[in-house]
């Protein structure tokens, strides 16, 4: 088969990670499988991952834009587009108009207010299928646009490489000292963009009332933004001792994880997020707001991990305190999530999952 991936991403987490995973997945396979960015920051990443990638210009889906990402299809004879944003199925339509190719979308969150207009709905019956990472957002898509449920539909959560992704102590000891954090110290970490739906502001103020109430930690913050500053006043404000590291590359994204004590997500929206199933395969305990599609990744019985109702410091605050008390119940969570990983999100099963979805259009 050969593959578009198309993602108007403009950073690393979340679908950028994610069509990484997929390309090289299916690579792997024998499969073309190219990235098309419109990004230079996640464009430049995914060069230095060696994977194949073009960069078409702009974000809008005029004719320069439309042009671009056909000569794309044309070069690798593309069986099938997947996309992930609805200004990529719209660009998506217009291309495919001039180089048929099946359009595949893979259904992300829309934070801005939902288009039910003729052309939204035209643009849709160009779709061949669609790819949910989740129960929940597949329900939150047919609630946007009912008439989705005509769209044939594969639910395919996201997977994670436990061979890479893994509990490398000696790695952990040496990021707490180039980070200049004690060996002794007490470390919650969040790995996520620092964007306001990500709720860092949830979690420096719960943990900023733990440690003025004697509960001595650092806030390790890994992750880049527009919003850096304001956390960090805010961390200043309310007397949390933090590090903001800025985005990190994977191998140091599993040595803050292995640095780590636990991991709270405090995001108020999530599909299934990778910052959690990281965090999990690392053998982490992680505490996670309630939110969005979270629970299907971390469990629900609290074997796997702890959640809290989303935008609620206090319960926060309260369930990192007793993980940070008791560091037996912390090495359980960690262990037993990680074994939900093996069992029931790795790598493979994704790759096969989106490698039978696409073989299933394209016939």
């Amino acid at each position: 088969m050969r593959v578009a991936l198309l993602t108007s991403a403009n950073g690393w987490r979340g679908s950028g990670a994610s069509f990484a995973k997929l390309a090289r997945g299916l690579g792997d396979r024998g499969h073309t499988a190219h990235l098309v960015t419109a990004a230079e920051r996640l464009t430049s990443r995914l060069v230095a991952m060696e994977l194949p990638v073009t960069e078409i210009p702009g974000r809008n889906t005029g004719p320069r834009e439309v042009l671009a990402l056909v000569k794309v299809l044309r070069r690798i004879g593309a069986d099938a587009l997947m996309v992930d944003t609805p200004r990529d199925v719209r660009l998506a339509a217009y291309a495919t108009l001039l180089r048929p190719a099946r359009i595949v979308y893979r259904y992300n969150l829309n934070y801005r207010r939902p288009r039910n207009d003729l052309m939204d709905r035209a643009y849709l019956r160009r779709v061949s299928a669609c790819v949910y990472q989740s129960w929940y957002i597949q329900e939150d898509a047919i609630a946007h646009a009912p008439w989705m449920r005509r769209i044939r539909g594969f639910r395919i959560p996201n997977g994670y490489d436990v061979r890479r992704y893994a509990p490398r102590p000696e790695e952990g000891r040496a990021f707490r000292g180039r980070y200049g954090i004690r060996s002794d110290a007490r470390v919650v970490l969040t790995t996520a963009k620092l964007t306001r739906n990500k709720g860092h502001e949830v979690a420096i103020v719960a943990l900023g009332q733990l440690h003025n109430s004697g509960t001595p930690l650092v806030y390790l913050v890994c992750g880049d933004g527009g919003r850096e500053p304001e956390l960090r006043a805010l961390a200043r404000s309310v007397g949390l001792p933090a590090v903001f590291t800025g985005l990190l590359d994977p191998v140091e994204i599993i040595a803050a994880l292995a640095a780590a004590d636990l991991v709270v997500h405090p995001s108020l929206n999530e599909i299934f997020p990778n910052a959690v199933g990281e965090a999990m395969a690392c053998a982490r305990p992680v505490v996670a707001a309630d939110a969005g599609g979270t629970a299907e990744l971390l469990g629900r019985d609290g074997d796997t991990g702890l959640l809290v109702p989303p935008g609620d410091a206090a319960a926060l605050a309260t369930a990192v305190r007793e993980l940070l008390a008791d560091s037996e119940r912390r090495d359980r969570l960690g262990e037993a999530a990680r074994r939900r990983i093996e069992a029931e999100f790795p790598l493979g099963r994704m790759i096969d999952g989106y490698e039978a979805a696409l073989r299933a259009v394209i016939q």
